[in-house]
């Protein structure tokens, strides 16, 4: 008879929607989510995948100079964390890179057979080969730090397809965290809510974007950036010339016209590192 405990009225959670890691030893200053056991599946069956992204990740130190500079998807610091992946090999082999894998299907009647379709998927950033003769499956990687957030289908729908078709094993996808969109966007005013981000990326994953595809979902955050201490503290310039604006009154102005111009020294202050 099974008991009526509270661990046993726990709520099971779908394996396609996103849940923290069970497996440990992911490095710190990123949010992590997985579905599909896709961390399981990455320690038990590509360990030496798993190694090398945590290995990058370990070593990724974006400068908010370079966050200053915005840009698209293909940044200096996105492109070096993807050179990172490419730099460690196996027995002198390399086993990251970008690839564009093609589908092809053939129909037919005992072995005699012909080409129905031929189907080249969206280039990979960097997909690492499996433990395999094949190389497949294997595990694919995109970042998307500054994209629109169709980005995120595209990715999706491409990890599906291939997982479906047995080319990957584990998609993972790598954007910014709540905690540093926040922090960017306040501060920088750029970064804006429509572009791709954790908080954009969830709800697809939730809502079955990747399919049967087991995923692994990192978020950066700011731990991660080098000099993220200046940002913070425009930040808490910002707040500080808000609560200015509710309380000019108690700070001895009689009329708005007096206060404002201490209100627009304040934000002109706060917004000195977004130009």
């Amino acid at each position: 008879m099974i008991e009526d405990t509270e661990s046993n009225l726990r709520p099971v959670v779908p394996p396609g929607q996103v849940n923290p890691p069970t497996v440990t030893g992911f490095p710190e200053g990123y949010i992590y989510g997985v579905t599909r056991y896709a961390d399981v599946i990455l320690s038990a069956s590509f360990p030496r995948r798993l190694s090398n992204i945590l290995l990058s990740l370990e070593q990724y130190h974006p400068r908010l100079s370079e966050l200053l500079d915005g840009g698209g998807g293909k940044t200096t610091f996105t492109q070096r964390f993807d050179e990172s992946l490419s730099l460690q090999m196996d027995d002198d082999k390399t086993v990251w890179g970008k690839r564009n894998i093609t589908i092809s299907k053939f129909i037919g009647f005992d072995g005699n057979t012909q080409e129905v379709s031929r189907v080249r998927g969206h280039e990979i950033d960097m997909f690492g080969a499996g433990p395999f003769a094949s190389q497949m499956p294997g595990v694919a990687v995109e970042m998307e730090w500054n994209n629109k957030d169709p980005f995120f289908d595209r990715d999706l729908n491409n990890f599906q397809a291939l997982h479906r078709e047995g080319a990957i094993a584990v998609g993972v996808i790598i954007t910014r965290g709540p905690r540093l969109q926040h922090l960017l966007k306040v501060v920088l005013d750029k970064y804006g809510e429509s572009s791709t981000h954790w908080n954009k990326l969830i709800p697809k994953v939730d809502l079955g974007g990747g399919g049967e595809c087991p995923l692994l979902l990192i978020g950066i955050e700011t731990e991660r950036i080098v000099e993220i201490e200046t940002a913070i503290e425009r930040l808490r310039d910002l707040v500080s010339a808000e609560e200015f604006k509710q309380d000019w009154r108690g700070r001895g102005f009689k009329k708005w016209a007096q206060a404002k111009p201490t209100y627009d020294a304040l934000k002109a202050a706060a917004r000195t590192l977004a130009t």
